[in-house]
This record gives structure tokens, C-alpha cells and sequence, in this order.
């Protein structure tokens, strides 16, 4: 669960997505700013599945950000939806349990930062 030493927000893969868009960083950021408006969302999707055991769904959930994450470089939350993927595909339920806390606080600072320092930004 340690990802102190990934960057909570990666500016070279946002950089990457927006030349994937062939450079349109108005569409990138829309689909940036998206990401962050349906982290609460995913998050009570991954708490509900996780707390009702539904481990099908709580994989998928966590799957999903995982991916959208490696996306918009999100990596310090990428790595900790990853690390519950792997959790969840052994039915560690405890440990699973164990991860949402980390996994919110991480969310909600991702958002923030990608919010404030990509979305929001002129540059």
C-alpha cells in the first residue's frame, strides 16, 4: 500500500492523453474534469460492493478506476485501486476493507490536485 514515492498526479500523463487527443486540451480537460466529478460515485460503488461482500462487483468497480486513473495519471490512486484489485481477486475480504479508508483519502486529494493544478489551469 505504499505509493509515497509515486506523484499523486502525473502532469506527463495528462500531457500524453492531450497529445492523444491530438492536442485539444479543452477535450482532454472535460475529460479530465468527468473523471474527478464521478470520483464519489465510484468510490460508494467500491464501499457498497466491498461492505455487501458483492466481490464481483467490488473487482469491477476497482478495475475501473484503476484503468480510468492510469488514464488521467492518477498513479498514487491508480496503485492503491490496483493493490484492491489484486485483494479482491484472492477474497482478502478484511484487507479489502482495510483499503477503503486509504483509498478515499487518496481519491479526494487526487481530485483536488487535478481539479486545481489541470482542469482549472489557463497554461
Amino acid at each position: 500500500m505504499n505509493t509515497s514515492s509515486l506523484p499523486l498526479v502525473s502532469m506527463d500523463s495528462l500531457r500524453e492523453l492531450e497529445e492523444s487527443l491530438d492536442g485539444q486540451s479543452v477535450l482532454c480537460r472535460g475529460f479530465v474534469h468527468r473523471y474527478v466529478q464521478m470520483w464519489p460515485q465510484r468510490l460508494c460503488r467500491i464501499k457498497v460492493a466491498v461492505n455487501s461482500h458483492q466481490w464481483d462487483e467490488a473487482t469491477e468497480a476497482a478495475l475501473s478506476l484503476f484503468s480510468s486513473s492510469a488514464m488521467v495519471g492518477a498513479e498514487q490512486l491508480g496503485q492503491l485501486a490496483g493493490d484492491l484489485v489484486e485483494l479482491l481477486k484472492q477474497r482478502h475480504f478484511e484487507g479489502a476493507s482495510d483499503y477503503l479508508a486509504a483509498l478515499a483519502l487518496c481519491g479526494d486529494r487526487t481530485a483536488v490536485e487535478l481539479e486545481d493544478s489541470y482542469v482549472q489551469s489557463t497554461a
